[in-house]
């Protein structure tokens, strides 16, 4: 015991060198060569005003030919704030060869704390370290190693990933009350710091600003391995507890090892994810951890959807909604067009909130256009989308107007046309006693004795009236052709192709 803790004394410049382990006790040693007998010296000590004590030495072998000579005090000499005199004298020629004169609350060398623990710190590259004081009198009196104050914890920070680290803490008298030098180290206790959320590809994202969805990626071999997403906000202030992990129960598993879980977090602060990875028999849990983020800076909506596509005169006017209504006025667009089967798209940044353009197509070719969305306003942010379906249209060169767009929006299609087309009056119910009556005068024969039309296929194509060439508003239908729309040449008609939609026959 004595050996080492003589060693932590090393750097002290003094003759004779003295701790105290509780400040209960005091301990003080000289070295001289081994040639030296003890008996040849003597050591007193003495407080002031009081007489000098003569203390029993003890002689110990330190090594390298050398002898220690030690004397530990009675329990009743051991005084706090108050001057001590330590004298060695030459037997022989009763001459002083060592002295020092020193306070016994200065002397501290004290025991490593004691019920130490370590843990992570809910943080990245952080471990926090607890324990408590060597000596329960004296809790606010002491420093451990590297701090400033007296504190019972200790987080430690800028940590690599995925590493075990061993710990141990040393205290100090701290300098105020009571001085000495570093005690020894306690004894080491171990902690893992998570491993980076990017080692699994996590990712997570709101598509709708109140869930959010993370997705993760493991080593599609290990089948057996058991997979818990847990969030919670982070704490406030580091070394504490606040919300505890709540566990993401809608759990789906994917195929080539992806994973992915939605939960909805608590409003208004920041989300902590962490993924553990329990495979059999190879403990410990691997725990992945992603940085804290805020709900409105991890978003990303849908694919925004297109609802006109029309080319007039080889100008493609695309036109779209917005993938998330809240987030209208915040959202950025590409759009990206490309001649059917390449590869070569033409990408085109739109203005914020915009929700159409106008592209320059080359006449007689087939493209397919595509849009995507980004929120990046003062308050919402995050990634791009994935591209919208792809719309297919043809710059015919002797089309007038051709709108075309992918059976694809069945459910958006009605309200569209509601509100860009509104149907088309029942003419037998409009202009029925119109009709009857004619009959009279040998009209209605003209009328209904028309050679029938070739039968529409069920193409998913319906016809809509659009502007004529360059006069604006297409002419009036002809009256004989009352209760459906003229068969003219499709290159002057306006077409809406969309999924939902099947072919009327006459009533």
């Amino acid at each position: 015991m004595l050996l080492p803790d003589a060693a932590l004394l090393a750097g002290v410049p003094e003759d004779i060198l003295c701790f105290s382990r509780s400040f209960e006790d005091l301990t003080c040693f000289w070295d001289e060569e081994e040639d030296v007998a003890s008996e040849t010296c003597h050591f007193y000590y003495w407080y002031s005003r009081d007489m000098p004590t003569a203390c029993t030495v003890s002689t110990w072998h330190c090594g390298a030919g050398r002898m220690r000579h030690v004397c530990v005090f009675p329990g009743q000499d051991v005084r706090l704030f108050i001057r001590l005199h330590l004298r060695v004298l030459d037997a022989t020629t009763n001459q002083t060869k060592y002295q020092r004169d020193l306070s016994v609350d200065a002397v501290g060398l004290i025991a490593p704390p004691v019920n130490i623990t370590a843990h992570w710190a809910g943080a990245a590259g952080q471990l926090c370290v607890s324990w408590q004081p060597p000596l329960a009198d004296y809790v606010n009196f002491f420093l451990y190693e590297g701090l400033v104050q007296s504190t019972t914890w200790v987080v430690l920070r800028d940590l690599r990933p995925g590493m075990r680290y061993h710990i141990q803490v040393r205290s100090k008298p701290d300098g105020t009350s009571m001085d000495g030098v570093w005690g020894p180290w306690s004894q080491a206790v171990a902690a893992e710091t998570p491993h980076s959320s990017g080692d699994i590809g996590l990712c997570c994202s709101t598509p709708d600003l109140r869930h959010v969805h993370c997705e993760w990626s493991w080593d599609p071999t290990e089948l057996s391995s058991s997979h818990q997403l847990f969030y919670r906000a982070p704490p406030s202030r580091a070394g504490t507890r606040e919300d505890a992990w709540q566990q993401c129960e809608e759990e789906n598993v994917g195929v080539q090892g992806t994973y992915a879980c939605t939960f909805q977090p608590r409003a208004g602060s920041a989300i902590s994810v962490l993924v553990n990875v329990t495979r059999p028999h190879m403990p410990p849990t691997l725990s992945y951890f992603k940085e804290p983020f805020w709900l409105h800076q991890a978003v990303l909506t849908d694919a925004p959807q297109v609802v006109q596509a029309t080319v007039l005169q080889g100008r493609l006017n695309l036109q779209w909604l917005p993938p998330l209504e809240a987030l209208a006025e915040q959202l950025d667009y590409q759009v990206r067009y490309a001649v059917e089967n390449s590869h070569d798209w033409k990408v085109l940044q739109v203005p914020r909130a915009a929700r159409k353009e106008v592209l320059d197509l080359r006449t007689g070719v087939r493209y397919r256009a595509q849009v995507r969305a980004q929120p990046s306003g003062p308050w919402y942010q995050g990634s791009w989308s994935a591209w919208s379906k792809p719309v297919m249209v043809d710059a015919m060169a002797d089309a007038g107007v051709l709108l075309g767009l992918r059976c694809t929006f069945p459910s958006l299609y009605s309200n569209v046309k509601q509100k860009l087309w509104p149907p088309v009056p029942d003419l037998h119910r409009a202009l029925g006693s119109f009709l009857h009556d004619s009959s009279k005068h040998g009209q209605a024969n003209a009328f209904y004795k028309q050679p029938p039309e070739e039968a529409v296929l069920p193409c998913l194509l319906e016809v809509l009236p659009g502007p004529r060439g360059e006069a604006g508003a297409p002419p009036p239908p002809p009256e004989h052709a009352a209760g459906r729309l003229p068969s003219t040449d499709i290159a002057n008609q306006s077409y809406l192709l969309m999924s939902g939609w099947e072919p009327r026959g006459p009533p």
